[in-house]
């Protein structure tokens, strides 16, 4: 059962103050304009509909691969416009504010756990944060050394 307290509600204090704060960032405002570029701009949008046409009658056609020629020309066609819209600069713009952010939020994330404990791993999910090996079996993880002691 929850209880409210003092501890509680400052908590939840801090939890606005932090939130505030993130959405005064400038990142936070490059993120805005980047995403209204990218959700305003019609022609990405329609290439953005045509290729996840194309990429799901790919996939339906993909298990006949071996007996269709033309599955093969239907993916190369995927992979051309997949490239085509990845080398989009507004695309481009907008991925790379989203990383920022994605930054910014592994660093609190990081900072919050260490004030809990140094035990607590973040996986930031950057592609070139370290990542933490899946943990093994028997007393490695805290479940398992809490229910050891």
């Amino acid at each position: 059962m929850l209880i409210i307290n003092e501890e509680l509600l400052a908590i939840d204090q801090a939890i606005d103050s932090l939130v505030l704060h993130f959405l005064g960032l400038p990142e936070v405002e490059v993120y805005r304009l980047k995403r209204q570029k990218f959700e305003g701009d019609r022609t990405l949008q329609q290439q953005l509909l045509e290729f996840q046409e194309l990429r799901e009658s790919y996939e339906e056609a993909k298990k006949y691969e071996a007996y269709r020629s033309d599955v093969r020309d239907l993916k190369r066609q995927v992979l051309r416009m997949k490239r085509q819209i990845d080398l989009n600069e507004v695309v481009i713009a907008y991925r790379q504010a989203e990383l920022d952010l994605q930054a910014i939020m592994a660093s609190l994330g990081q900072d919050i756990a260490q004030a809990v404990s140094d035990q607590i791993f973040i996986d930031t999910g950057l592609p070139l944060a370290p990542h933490k090996p899946h943990h093994k079996k028997g007393a490695t993880n805290i479940k398992e050394k809490m229910s050891n002691d």
